[in-house]
């Protein structure tokens, strides 16, 4: 019985964690929309970027994709995967450009050896 309410407990309090970080950040609306990474990945393959509304999107590279969900906090955009991994995104250009910081490391800019630009193609998620 009590191994139920803890299990419970532990149901409850990942939906309300869930809750809150819905309701967390700044409007999505401006970033939006569809993006393709300016140069090749690793000099092989582009990277197509799209962000709905909704905070779900996808990275897709060599005809692979990978869902996330995204929120934006303090400007930048977080995307979270999800096995766990967190990208920050900078906007720049009113949001028609992304940067990508791909080190692994909290910067407070994207580093040009581990970055990735992406450039508005379309608009809306």
């Amino acid at each position: 019985m009590k191994k139920d309410l803890l299990k419970l407990a532990a149901v409850l309090s990942l939906i309300m964690i869930g809750l809150i970080m819905a309701g967390c950040g700044e409007s999505r609306s401006p970033f939006a929309g569809t993006y393709k990474s300016v140069e090749p990945f690793a000099g092989k393959n582009y990277i197509d970027l799209t962000l709905q509304e909704d905070g779900r999107g996808t990275w897709t590279v060599a005809g692979k994709t990978i869902e996330f969900t995204w929120l934006v906090n303090e400007g930048k955009i977080w995307i979270y995967t999800k096995p766990g991994a967190i990208l920050i995104v900078t906007p720049t250009d009113a949001g028609r450009m992304l940067s990508a910081d791909m080190s692994g490391d909290w910067h407070p800019g994207c580093p040009p050896n581990a970055c990735i630009v992406f450039k508005r193609i379309s608009e809306g998620g």
